[in-house]
């Protein structure tokens, strides 16, 4: 079993929390996130009594493009607590570096996803979401959108269990239709360099982007293309009005799946073997209900 939060987590500077400018900032934003979440994705969220009334980890599949399912749950709790409970989200480096981003997810509560970051947030009871399966599981190619995957990354469950806190795991349906993925793009990425000087598992290869492509290289030999190239590229990250579903499950509590008569790793394998289980039956149920991809 693990030892617990260091109690120098308590005092370290890592995570600061979210300061007031941007709680101010949220308050700004948060009619054109409500309109995104009633209109264009027309979201639906249930199971909110699944929510503990303490600090909890919410753990969820991850999907897209630009993962806009991860603006819309904070736009959802946000709505449902206010400023009392505020919720962080993990996000990788890489966004959070990226000019185009850097300016928004932290003001809204993201903050890096490395071990340290994610237990003293906790530490201070504030709720985190985590998506294991990362980008690469967001980039999965559309016809995977039905399967759940955060291949074997159990990080998550070790910091429940030292944090002490119950996992809530936390179904989405239809967000990975926002965008229509082809490809994941994997050895694209090798071939750029990306993976390893980024730690991205891929390039995504949508319609989109193979148009974009077409607009460059024929605009090499004729100049009309060129003039699309602009709004080609703009289109590549303009998510589809996917109608989206979310489902908070009932919480687990990995310390009490833990079995003194396992070792370490197979306890954390039955753990993630649970929570995977019990998402993706969740999973193909809210796709079975589901008429038309797009228009739910």
């Amino acid at each position: 079993m693990y030892a617990g939060v260091p109690a120098e987590l308590l005092e370290c500077k890592v995570f600061n929390g979210l300061r007031k400018d941007d709680l101010t900032f949220c308050q700004k934003i948060m009619p054109f996130l409500e309109g995104l979440y009633r209109h264009y994705f027309r979201c639906e969220i249930t199971g909110w009594e699944n929510v503990p009334d303490r600090n909890v980890m919410i753990v969820g599949n991850h999907n897209g493009l630009l993962t806009f399912e991860v603006l819309m749950l904070f736009y959802a709790w946000r709505k449902r607590f206010g400023e009392v409970r505020h919720i962080l989200g993990l996000t990788h480096k890489f966004i959070l570096k990226n000019i185009a981003f850097s300016w928004l997810l932290p003001r809204l509560g993201a903050i890096p996803a490395d071990p340290k970051s994610a237990l003293e947030a906790l530490a201070h009871d504030h709720s985190l979401i985590v998506f294991p399966g990362g980008e690469k599981e967001a980039f999965r190619p559309f016809t995977q959108r039905k399967q759940i995957d955060f291949f074997q990354r159990k990080g998550f469950i070790k910091l429940a269990l030292r944090a002490g806190v119950p996992i809530v795991p936390l179904v989405s349906a239809g967000a990975h239709e926002t965008y229509v993925i082809l490809n994941r793009g994997e050895e694209l990425a090798e071939k750029l360099g990306v993976k390893d000087r980024l730690r991205l598992h891929g390039i995504p290869i949508t319609f989109r982007s193979i148009f974009f492509a077409w607009c460059v290289v024929s605009g090499l030999f004729t100049f009309f293309p060129l003039l699309l190239a602009p709004v080609a590229l703009a289109c590549v990250f303009v998510p589809l009005p996917a109608k989206m579903t979310f489902r908070l499950l009932s919480p687990v509590d990995p310390a009490k799946l833990w079995d003194p008569a396992l070792g370490e790793e197979e306890n954390l394998q039955v753990i993630y073997d649970h929570i995977v289980g019990l998402m993706q039956r969740t999973l193909t149920l809210e796709y079975s209900k589901r008429k038309l991809p797009i228009l739910g």
